[in-house]
């Protein structure tokens, strides 16, 4: 994994202040930051303490950087909850994270929406009734829904393997996409072994 610099961080923070629209940033290069964030980090607790000069160009390094990250991640959220309110899909390449932000917004959006159209019509929320298969679902399945993510996978997997569906997947060879459940594709697309697909559908929706 190549690793990134202090003006790589930087940079990626500074397009994104200067920018209205929301700036590529992929699972992968959040990842590398964070990891050059906890090597200074590291570096910082095994300095000397007679080395106060390095300790102390540390510290602002490892300032510096929760800041930049913060605000990265804080703009980009604005920039995507904007984007729900104004009804449109943001250009720019999201986290899985950002990724499960914009959707849920945009469910719980709808979901007002679609309450406040009922109620200038005059008719009281609707309340679904249970049905039996409701219920057999509701005791065999995990506590939040399974939410899927389709991916191409960069580097091959060799043994199948259990999604949290409980479902059986794999193996996959380098260039396979398939869409995979969100909790078993985390790691993966920040190591790089997966890149995401925004499939049509979800550019449209």
């Amino acid at each position: 994994m190549s690793e990134l610099s202090y003006d790589d961080i930087k940079t990626t923070w500074e397009n994104e202040v200067r920018n209205d629209g929301l700036q590529d940033l992929s699972d992968l290069r959040l990842s590398k930051m964070i990891d050059y964030l906890s090597n200074v980090r590291l570096a910082l607790a095994s300095t000397d303490a007679e080395k106060r000069i390095q300790a102390d160009i540390l510290t602002q390094e490892a300032l510096n950087l929760e800041f930049i990250i913060e605000d990265l991640l804080t703009i980009r959220r604005q920039k995507i909850l904007k984007a729900v309110l104004l009804g449109y899909r943001p250009k720019g390449d999201m986290t899985l994270a950002e990724e499960e932000l914009f959707n849920r917004t945009q469910r719980a959006l709808d979901g007002h929406m679609e309450f406040v159209k009922d109620s200038l019509a005059g008719s009281q929320p609707k309340k679904k009734k249970k049905t039996k298969d409701d219920v057999k679902k509701s005791k065999t399945a995990s506590p939040e829904t399974v939410e899927y993510v389709t991916v191409r996978f960069l580097q091959p997997i060799d043994d199948a393997f259990l999604g949290l569906d409980e479902k059986t997947y794999g193996p996959f060879k380098k260039e396979d996409i398939a869409m995979i459940p969100v909790a078993n594709a985390r790691n993966w697309l920040r190591d790089g072994t997966v890149v995401r697909i925004v499939t049509e559908e979800e550019l449209s929706g």
